[in-house]
């Protein structure tokens, strides 16, 4: 059976539960007092209210005796959830992630056995436990609308297999997985036709554009997998690699790109760069099955790891953002340690850790630097926990 805590077993890609230490009234480290600016009432999380705990840090190669490096801006000591007047907890969500997966059948395809090597890399990735949660569309291209000869964005931008997540049971109980990987065995769906990149990119992000406008509190991502140049429609690398960019600055949707054999590396890492994935992924022809599960398995833990929603209150009043902090409990025992607030995502750097807002008047989520996510998700038995009340301590 699926299940994301089984995942250490069978993947590599982790999702982090945390626990909130819900204050009733805001305090300094280590002193009782009145919460000025917290709001009453009970703050809600992914889960019920419960008197202890239930943080699960993400599992990888570390737990007992491991030790922390996330960079500049940890402070040893962490603040004490029963000195800062912890009454409940609760447990809080990792922000949805949406993914759009938009896979080349054009003829080339059939060269190499990359089509067998990437279905087969597509069905292990939808079959992992460690997508449990993961909400997933599919588009094939081209088909007889999504084609290099209407060139038509707005039909490419319908869906092959519509957005569902997939869950912690397989298939068949599992819907969606069972929808995924029945489109893939198709008929439907064996290798033919040219390679109209820029009409199957363009509805990708027309598709991505139009679920996150309804849903702006949610991760939407574009993950497109090719192995040929464009080939009729547009065919210009700059005008395709715009479309990925237009997508990130009008609707913060991320775009990846990935080039089987066949594709140019230059041109996948024009899109992710406009995409604002830096840069793309390539698959040899090795052991092209491996690599594509792996790709694919790296997308994934980019989205869903270290990006946690803000909780409300139950009663509606605001959680004050500067009586927040982040304390970490290392797996292997230890003194917990409090991670400093950094100002933006932008403070971030290879040496500074912490934590951001994304908006820090209005947060929505909470976020871990690059170098402190990386250093928690070593550590399999980690205890992340987020407390409310306390001033919060800016990175030092």
């Amino acid at each position: 059976m699926k299940n994301v805590f089984a995942l250490p077993l069978r993947g590599r890609f982790h999702a982090i539960t945390i626990a909130l230490f819900l204050l009733a009234s805001g305090c300094a480290a280590g002193v009782r007092g009145p919460s000025p600016g917290a709001g009453g009432g009970e703050v809600r999380g992914g889960g019920e209210s419960s008197g202890d705990p239930v943080a699960v840090g993400p599992a990888g190669s570390g737990g007992e005796g491991s030790t922390l490096d996330a960079g500049d801006g940890v402070m040893t000591g962490g603040l004490d959830p029963d000195a800062a007047c912890a009454t409940s907890s609760a447990e809080a969500e990792l922000v949805p992630v949406n993914m759009l997966i938009l896979f080349d059948r054009s003829s080339s395809m059939d060269d190499q056995n990359k089509w067998g090597n990437a279905t087969a890399a597509m069905i292990a990735f939808f079959q992992n436990p460690g997508t449990a949660g993961l909400r997933v569309a599919l588009r094939f291209f081209p088909d007889w609308l999504c084609s290099d000869s209407l060139c038509s964005a707005d039909f490419c931008s319908q869906t092959t297999v519509a957005l569902a997540p997939l869950t912690a049971d397989p298939a068949p109980t599992d819907q969606q997985e069972s929808a995924l990987i029945g489109s893939i065995v198709t008929t439907a769906t064996t290798p033919d036709g040219g390679t109209p990149l820029s009409a199957a990119l363009g509805g990708g992000e027309i598709w991505a554009k139009a679920y996150r406008a309804s849903h702006p509190d949610e991760k939407t991502v574009v993950v497109l997998v090719t192995d040929g140049e464009p080939s009729g429609c547009d065919q210009d690398i700059g005008h395709i690699a715009k479309l990925a960019s237009d997508a990130s600055a009008q609707s913060g949707v991320l775009t990846f790109a990935v080039g089987l054999a066949g594709s140019h590396q230059s041109d996948m890492d024009a899109i992710a760069k406009a995409g604002q994935t830096s840069k793309g992924f390539f698959i040899g022809n090795g052991n092209a099955q491996g690599e594509l599960l792996a790709a694919m398995q790296a997308i994934q833990k980019s989205q869903v790891a270290c990006q946690f929603v803000m909780p409300e209150s139950s009663n509606g009043a605001a959680i004050d953002p500067g009586l927040v902090n982040v304390d970490y409990s290392p797996g292997g025992g230890g003194a917990p340690v409090t991670f400093g607030q950094v100002p933006a995502a932008g403070a971030c750097t290879a040496t500074k850790g912490g934590w951001f807002y994304d908006d820090p008047a209005k947060p929505a989520t909470i976020n871990l630097c690059p170098v402190t996510c990386a250093s928690i998700q070593a550590d399999t038995k980690a205890k992340i926990a987020i407390l409310f009340g306390c001033a919060t301590q800016p990175a030092k």
